[in-house]
């Protein structure tokens, strides 16, 4: 036994109150009357025995104080210690609130929705002596109502609960619902998602989590609260990325892939519509499988600031939040790299590449001998031609060509007699070095030979070595090209040469959105911001809207999709992006894990005792009234 209100145990103290009215009782007296009629009625009372009097004033004073106890006992709510697994103490609500809870049904009722409707349906069968508490999560989970045994307040707080357009991290959630459901065990854990918690081979008694495979602690039990529809259709974003072509003006290259989630009926075609500064730029048409992924790329003209979106249509599609992304064109800065070279080697061919690289508007060049070594002024990149320094610079991306030695991370030998090659053998051509170049027209003449051990990736090989490659170590971005371009045929007057150092200058350097003036998140992050206000721009159905709100610190939590301006110029741009959450389940079996059964809490012998000692109460009231007075007289 224990009491779960146990401050008002003192109210016991009043029974001091009728045994100091049986202990002191006045004594009787002695009066003449003028008529004995009336208490003739008594006189068989009066004519028990003094013992049996005595034993009737105590019994009904101990009945006194056990009336008083039983009220104190329901006040104090004495519960019975549960021994039984499936009765519980503690019942912590996991909601899902992420993106996919959106999904709604024929009747127009989102899976949120529908999760709270049914959750308020199990809230009123939770007897009251049941602590339960709430949390709500996304990407991070957040503890709306701590354990509490007020319902009126915890309903409040189910109520409010509303969807926030980003990913999910239900083991994050699992983590918080485990810390609350320990303090007062045996504990059950309601999670309420489209998604289940737990493997569907497993139930939740055997107590596996379905992130980590961890074992739930002894005494916590999970039950599934499967909000998903038997049937789901949905096509979206999954990854998205741009950047400006090498050499081209105005000209950006997008990266954008697509995916049918894998509870799709059949296969589906999608429509990608692209436009530029709300013009129609191109579209494409995609046959998609259900899990299946497809990456597209295509290039498309624009200026800076004109706003990119894309939207996937898909027919029967019931998620549309993963289905655009807007994003401002980024205005590029030029990379600005410097050119090392000893005066008397200088390659001519060397010197025409990267003029024509810099002509395309995006590289800035400076050029210098090795007296210039070290630079006076920060740099984006360093090509080493010909030459490379004692001390190794490791705070500077670095192109070499044509190593005379080693240094550093380069472990090369200069070829004392070149050798050339009329072909090439390609090691990776998706690598973005390689991009656009045309491989199988190129002749080298190799002049060094060199290491590509560790992280450095080989991307031409003559014969059985190498010579390019690309890679990074001790987080430096290195290319190394080992081989002269003047010597070589078929190299240096081709334009794979330009586009080979535009997109060895490119990869190194690694220009992200945030550094051509547009921060690209994932819904939920927090983003770095300054100024008062902010202004929105975000997708409802087909219409832009325009939102400003205030800011209230420099920490901005990205909890809608769009594209975000403060009054202060930083920008950035928000989108889900996650193939977890585009990848919508349909609901597994035919399970009705919304009976009575499934989510009871029983009031066992504990659970029910409030009402046993209100009727105990009641009953003693009786009894006591029907022996010791129903006699009296009024």
């Amino acid at each position: 036994m224990q009491f779960l209100t146990p401050q008002f145990l003192w109210l016991l103290l009043l029974g001091i109150i009728p045994l100091m009215l049986y202990l002191f009782r006045r004594k009787s007296k002695t009066v003449n009357v003028s008529t004995l009629v009336f208490f003739k009625t008594l006189a068989r009372e009066h004519q028990e025995s003094a013992w049996l009097r005595r034993l009737k004033k105590w019994l009904s004073f101990a009945l006194t104080i056990l009336i008083l106890s039983l009220a104190v006992f329901v006040l104090s709510r004495l519960i019975a210690k549960q021994d039984d697994p499936d009765q519980y103490r503690t019942v912590v609500i996991l909601l899902d609130r992420s993106a996919s809870m959106g999904v709604v049904d024929d009747n127009g009722e989102s899976r949120l929705e529908a999760g709270k409707r049914i959750l308020r349906e199990r809230l009123g069968k939770v007897p009251e002596e049941v602590g339960v508490a709430l949390i709500a999560y996304d990407v991070r989970p957040e503890v709306l109502q701590p354990r509490t045994l007020k319902r009126r307040e915890l309903i409040s707080r189910l109520d409010s609960v509303s969807l926030r357009p980003m990913s999910d991290d239900p083991a994050a959630a699992l983590d918080a619902a485990k810390l609350i459901a320990g303090l007062e065990e045996p504990a059950a854990i309601w999670h309420a998602s489209d998604h289940r918690l737990l493997p569907e081979t497993e139930e939740s008694e055997e107590g596996v989590s379905a992130e980590n495979a961890d074992p739930l602690p002894e005494g916590l039990v999970v039950r599934e609260l499967d909000l998903s529809l038997p049937e789901v259709l949905n096509g979206g974003i999954t990854a998205f990325q741009i950047r400006p072509v090498p050499l081209e003006y105005s000209r950006y290259e997008i990266y954008v892939q697509l995916a049918l989630n894998e509870a799709a009926s059949a296969e589906v075609q999608s429509r990608l519509e692209v436009s530029v500064g709300g013009i129609p730029n191109q579209y494409r048409e995609i046959d998609l499988k259900p899990g299946e992924r497809i990456g597209l790329t295509f290039r498309l003209n624009g200026v800076s600031e004109q706003l990119l979106h894309l939207h996937l249509k898909t027919e029967g599609d019931l998620f549309h939040l993963d289905d655009h992304v807007t994003i401002p064109l980024p205005d590029a800065q030029p990379v600005l790299a410097a050119w090392i070279r000893p005066d008397d080697a200088e390659d001519p061919y060397t010197r025409f590449a990267l003029s024509s690289v810099q002509e395309s508007g995006s590289f800035e060049l400076l050029k210098g001998s090795p007296d210039a070594w070290p630079l006076s002024e920060e740099v984006d990149a360093v090509i080493f031609d010909g030459w490379l320094p004692e001390e190794w610079p490791e705070d500077i991306p670095a192109i070499v060509i044509n190593p005379p030695g080693s240094s550093g991370p380069v472990l090369a030998r200069a070829l004392t007699n070149p050798i050339p090659y009329d072909s090439i053998r390609v090691g990776n051509e998706e690598h973005p070095v390689l991009f656009r170049v045309s491989s199988s027209r190129i002749a080298v003449t190799q002049t060094a030979v060199f290491q590509s051990t560790g992280s450095l990736e080989p991307l031409w090989l003559a014969g059985r070595e190498p010579v390019l490659a690309a890679g990074e170590v001790k987080g430096q971005r290195l290319v190394v090209m080992g081989f002269s371009p003047g010597r070589s045929e078929r190299l240096p007057l081709t334009a794979s040469f330009p586009l080979l150092i535009g997109n060895a200058l490119l990869w190194a350097v690694d220009r992200d959105m945030e550094s051509t003036g547009v921060e690209l998140h994932s819904s939920g992050n927090l983003a770095k911001v300054s100024g008062k206000s902010i202004t929105w721009q975000q997708w409802k159905g087909d219409e832009l809207q325009t939102v400003k709100l205030p800011l209230a610190n420099d920490v901005l939590e990205l909890d809608r999709i769009g594209v975000w301006e403060t009054d202060e110029g930083v920008r950035g741009a928000s989108h889900i992006l996650s193939a977890k959450e585009s990848n919508i389940m349909a609901r597994a079996g035919e399970a009705d894990t919304s009976s009575d059964d499934y989510f009871a809490v029983e009031g066992s012998i504990g659970a029910r005792l409030k009402l046993w000692l209100l009727s105990a109460v009641v009953v003693i009231l009786l009894l006591e009234s029907f022996l010791f007075h129903r006699f009296s007289v009024y």
